[in-house]
């Protein structure tokens, strides 16, 4: 294997530490897209020589990407603190995220690399740099890596770098840029699709249909906003398709929908519109209750139990956040 480009610099950066095992970190919470584009990489380096371990914070809430997970046998190792003994001074490669961020703090004392495609990444120091905000998925990245390494990506790593593209960029219709369109079509079919389209088309259930009356039934709406707290507990992607469902509706363009039901307030924001970024506005209303960021046409975050506060004051940050992000384009 003779790697070429990006992937050349990070092989060149993992020998320079010379360590064997390379802890491979997706953002907390992750999913689709970090789990796709973490599991794809372990893959890759594994097949030039090292020894990858995908480990996170946090929990994987979707039922189709625990299906994933389990279909492919991909190996998550589920980490709460910041990795003692022998592997605290791995080489750590975060993706999908950036270490200026709260969800994506390196778990090693030696963070080698970031892979991202989020805008405003924040100043990274770190011996391996690979961000690109045109991409619509961190999956496209990785898949580039195997064309770099002048390699075919085996079923397995196929099938969740298919499945991270179509669910970040909405089946090739959000934010997608020539890369991702050329990464989907290298893959396609090397990958199970049928699998991927079984259960990305199938990934709701008879039981969530009371999540979305109770949707409609806290629902707010200010001018082109679109807000509703679910008070019960909701899959991750159950709260992503209400979040998407609800800004088909012609008189809205943000939407946010906010999952009371479990231990912590889990908070999905939608954008069609292009003076509202989704990122701005979550991370502006999450100042001093909470963490999140993503991208300008989607973003989601957490908010502490004991941080919340109440479903007014939520609302009415999350207005002057809309009415902030439209004054500053």
């Amino acid at each position: 294997m003779v790697p070429s480009g990006s992937f050349a610099r990070l092989i060149s950066a993992l020998n320079g530490s010379g360590a064997p095992v390379v802890v491979i970190q997706p953002h907390d919470d992750p999913d689709h897209d970090a789990v796709a584009a973490a599991f794809g990489l372990s893959r890759l380096l594994d097949r030039a020589g090292f020894s990858p371990r995908i480990m996170h914070r946090g929990q994987v809430r979707s039922h189709s990407l625990k299906l994933m997970i389990a279909h492919l046998g991909i190996v998550l190792e589920r980490v709460c603190e910041p990795l003692e003994g022998d592997l605290a001074n791995a080489p750590c490669v975060i993706v999908d995220g950036s270490p200026v961020y709260s969800n994506a703090r390196p778990l090693t004392n030696s963070l080698l690399g970031v892979i991202d495609h989020h805008p405003n990444p924040g100043a990274i120091s770190c011996p391996f740099m690979d961000i690109r905000t045109s991409y619509g998925a961190c999956a496209s990245i990785v898949s580039d890596y195997w064309m770099d390494a002048s390699l075919d990506a085996d079923r397995g790593a196929a099938t969740a770098l298919l499945m991270g593209i179509q669910i970040d960029t909405d089946f090739l219709s959000r934010r997608v840029s020539p890369a991702d369109l050329e990464a989907h079509h290298r893959l396609f079919f090397r990958a199970d699709w049928e699998f991927v389209t079984h259960v990305v088309k199938a990934s709701l259930s008879l039981d969530d249909l009371p999540a979305f009356e109770a949707a409609v039934r806290q629902s707010r709406v200010d001018g082109c906003l679109f807000f509703t707290i679910v008070p019960m507990d909701c899959s991750q992607e159950l709260i992503s398709i209400m979040a998407d469902f609800f800004l088909r509706l012609k008189e809205i363009c943000l939407t946010v929908i906010v999952e009371k039901g479990g231990g912590r307030y889990h908070v999905s924001v939608r954008s069609r519109s292009a003076d509202l970024s989704a990122a701005y506005v979550i991370r502006r209303v999450l100042v001093g209750i909470g963490k999140g960021g993503g991208h300008d046409h989607m973003a989601g975050g957490i908010i502490e139990p004991d941080r919340f506060p109440g479903e007014d004051a939520l609302f009415a940050r999350f207005i002057e956040a809309a009415e902030t992000a439209q004054e500053n384009q």
